[in-house]
């Protein structure tokens, strides 16, 4: 793993320690995710050999082969569960349902104010997004994705090495 890597993962640890947050952004991360990829489904950008080709799916191509650069074992873990997410999201609109729109803006709102409530009345910190756009929007997923690993006990010695550091990383902010 690089050291740049390293240092983004104890800096989005370092906003993300209390486990009331931790566990909100376990469950919105993805929320977020997936709305924006159904969002971004209906808008095609052409087709490639008979298949519609989506600004969804270009996006998603795009953060699973970040994740793959970023941490290939990661990044192999990821593969799956974001092409299974934006299967879902294009599937979502063949759906006969009312209201698909207000749902999908709805579950995204409610999941950016419940994070925003995590941050500010559990961690007792400002998002990390308002420091690095960057890392909210592309990252953020990944580390939600390491949080996941780290809950069943994958990468354990790194979960324990970046731990440290978030430690310390906490300690020099409160002085």
């Amino acid at each position: 793993m690089s050291e740049a890597l390293k240092k983004e993962l104890v800096f989005y640890g370092s906003y993300h320690s209390d486990a009331v947050n931790k566990l909100i952004h376990a469950v919105c991360v993805p929320l977020l995710l997936w709305t924006g990829q159904a969002m971004l489904s209906p808008v095609s950008v052409g087709t490639l050999g008979g298949y519609d080709v989506t600004v969804s799916a270009l996006a998603t191509s795009v953060y699973i082969l970040y994740y793959i650069y970023l941490y290939p074992a990661l990044g192999a873990i990821t593969l799956p569960i974001l092409s299974a997410m934006g299967y879902s999201a294009h599937v979502y609109w063949t759906l006969e349902l009312d209201n698909k729109w207000a749902f999908l803006i709805g579950v995204h709102v409610v999941s950016w104010i419940a994070q925003f409530i995590g941050h500010g009345k559990f961690e007792g910190r400002r998002p990390a997004l308002m420091d690095s756009l960057l890392q909210a929007f592309l990252t953020a997923p990944f580390f939600v994705f390491f949080e996941y690993c780290f809950f069943f006990g994958l990468f354990q010695d790194l979960h324990h090495e970046i731990q440290r550091e978030v430690y310390k990383e906490i300690a020099r902010k409160r002085k």
